[in-house]
């Protein structure tokens, strides 16, 4: 068994297809703008973006991803450009690895970490 893809439903499709692959780099592996569908490819994960009907309520279930990056400062250079809220400091989790918090455009949280080299 192998997980295919995390998927979120959204008000804001466009936008969020477009900060997926501007802020995170992630390639459109499929995308069909009558359908509300895109299935986005990251290095190893992949992220199913589907548009919700007008009628439809969004389910509020809270999605929160964590992503490993070799380079914490340099993806946080790259993706402050494209943020829509809050974001942290770049900190130090009590595990050791570097962290840094932010949100996509739904509001969902996005942690980014580093592990670093213990001395």
């Amino acid at each position: 068994m192998e997980l295919f893809a995390i998927e979120i439903r959204t008000a804001q499709w466009q936008p969020m297809v477009l900060w997926y692959t501007s802020a995170l780099n992630m390639k459109s592996a499929v995308r069909s703008v009558e359908d509300g569908y895109a299935l986005l490819a990251g290095r190893g994960w992949r992220l199913s973006l589907l548009e919700l009907q007008q009628d439809e309520p969004r389910d509020r279930s809270a999605i929160s991803l964590a992503i490993e990056v070799n380079d914490l400062s340099a993806a946080r250079e790259r993706i402050e450009p494209f943020l829509m809220g809050p974001s942290s400091p770049i900190e130090t989790s009590d595990e050791g690895f570097l962290q840094w918090t932010t949100t996509d455009p739904d509001g969902n949280r996005i942690k980014l970490f580093q592990f670093v080299a213990v001395d």
